[in-house]
C-alpha cells in the first residue's frame, strides 16, 4: 500500500512539474525598454542585422525626418542620417539588408508616392522609383524578395484598395488586383507566399473601421476572406513570429468600449494570436500578455522571436509616444520551423489616428 501511494505521489509530482512547466512556457510577458529618444506616432520600423530602425513619424514639432536605431542587446538608441522625405503614416520593408521607405504624408492631407532606400552599411539614402498610386496609412510586406504595398488612403484619407509590387532588382513597380475592401490604417503580415491584412478604417472621416481579415495569395493573385478580428479596429500593429503565428496588438476604435477612452477613441492593449493554418484567433487575456500602455499607431518589429512595440499614440498631448516595449510570445524560444529568415517576411505595419 505504501509503495502504491508513494508511486502515485511521485507520478503526480512529475505530472505537475511537467504541466507546470508547459503552462509557464505558454505565458507571454512584456518588458519596458529604453525610451525612443524622439517620441513619435505614425512611424515605420524595420530590422536589419538585429537592430531596429525607427523612421519618420510625428513628434511635437514639424520635424518628421527623424531616424533612430535601437540595439536590443545594449538597450540603447542612436541617431543616424535623416530620411530625405520627411513623412508620417509611412511604411517600410527590408530586402537583402536594405530598408525601403514608402508613401506617407507630410501634412495629413496629401498622400506621397516617394520611395527611398537606406543602406545601413553606408548610412546613405538613395532615391528610388515612386509608387504608382500615392498613399498614406498603407501596409507593406515582403514575399520572394518583392515588396507588396497594400491599401492605405489617397488624399484626404479616402480609402484605397490598391496593391502594387516593387521589384528592387529592377527598381520597377507592377500593379496587382485590388484588395476587395479598400481601407487604411490596416495591419499586415506575410507568411511564406501569403499576406494577411487585418482591420482598418473604411471612411475618410476616420470614424468607421472593419473587423475584416483577408488573405492574399501572391502565387495566384487571389483574395480570400478569413476569420474576423475580435473587434472592428484600425491603427493596430501585426507581425509574424517563427512559431507560425501572427500577433495583432493594440489599435483604436471610435466610440469603442472595453478599452481606455480618450478624446472619443477607445485605445486597446489587446494581444491577439492568429493561427493561419487553423484560421483561428485567441485573445491572450493574462495580465502579463496585455500591452502595458494601450495605444494606436504603433509599429512592431521582431528580433530573436520577440516583438518590439515602438512609439504610437496613447492619448493626450504626450500620448506615450516614447514607449519601447518588448513582448515575449507564448512558447518562446521557438524552433526553426521555417526555411526563411522571418525578418525578411515581416510587414512593417502601423496605424493612423486623428489628432487635435
Amino acid at each position: 500500500m505504501k509503495y502504491m501511494i508513494t508511486c502515485r505521489m511521485l507520478t503526480g509530482l512529475i505530472l505537475w512539474s511537467l504541466f507546470g512547466f508547459s503552462t509557464a512556457s505558454l505565458a507571454g510577458k512584456w518588458e519596458e525598454k529604453a525610451n525612443l529618444p524622439t517620441p513619435r506616432w505614425g512611424l515605420a520600423t524595420a530590422v536589419v542585422n538585429g537592430k531596429i530602425y525607427a523612421i519618420g513619424g510625428q513628434d511635437n514639432t514639424p520635424d518628421v525626418n527623424k531616424v533612430e536605431v535601437y540595439d536590443p542587446k545594449r538597450d540603447t538608441w542612436d541617431v543616424i542620417n535623416s530620411v530625405p522625405t520627411g513623412r508620417i503614416w509611412l511604411a517600410a520593408s527590408v530586402v537583402k539588408g536594405k530598408i525601403y521607405v514608402i508613401g506617407g504624408t507630410k501634412d495629413n492631407l496629401t498622400a506621397l508616392a516617394a520611395m527611398e532606400e537606406y543602406d545601413p552599411k553606408t548610412n546613405q539614402w538613395t532615391k528610388k522609383a515612386d509608387m504608382p498610386t500615392p498613399r498614406m496609412a498603407l501596409a507593406t510586406a515582403v514575399v520572394g524578395g518583392r515588396i507588396y504595398a497594400i491599401g492605405g488612403a489617397t488624399d484626404l484619407f479616402f480609402p484605397s484598395g490598391a496593391v502594387e509590387v516593387y521589384h528592387p532588382a529592377t527598381d520597377t513597380w507592377e500593379q496587382k488586383p485590388d484588395m476587395p475592401k479598400p481601407r487604411w490604417g490596416i495591419a499586415a503580415a506575410a507568411l511564406l507566399s501569403r499576406i494577411y491584412v487585418f482591420g482598418g478604417a473604411v471612411d475618410h472621416f476616420r470614424k468607421k473601421a472593419t473587423d475584416m481579415v483577408e488573405e492574399y495569395d501572391t502565387n495566384t493573385d487571389t483574395w480570400t476572406q478569413k476569420a474576423n478580428l475580435w473587434l472592428d479596429l484600425y491603427g493596430m500593429g501585426a507581425t509574424f513570429v517563427n512559431s507560425g503565428k501572427i500577433y495583432v496588438i493594440g489599435g483604436q476604435k471610435w466610440k469603442g468600449k472595453g478599452g481606455v477612452v480618450i478624446e472619443d477613441w477607445a485605445l486597446y492593449h489587446t494581444v491577439a494570436e492568429y493561427d493561419p493554418k487553423q484560421d483561428k484567433w485567441e485573445i491572450l487575456r493574462g495580465n502579463e500578455d496585455q500591452m502595458p500602455t494601450p495605444r494606436s499607431a504603433i509599429d512592431l518589429s521582431v528580433v530573436d522571436g520577440k516583438i518590439y512595440a515602438i512609439g504610437g499614440w496613447g492619448g493626450g498631448a504626450g500620448g506615450n509616444r516614447e514607449k519601447t516595449q518588448v513582448y515575449t510570445p507564448p512558447g518562446w524560444p521557438f524552433p526553426d520551423k521555417f526555411s526563411v529568415d522571418p525578418r525578411e517576411k515581416l510587414a512593417t505595419v502601423w496605424g493612423a489616428l486623428k489628432t487635435r
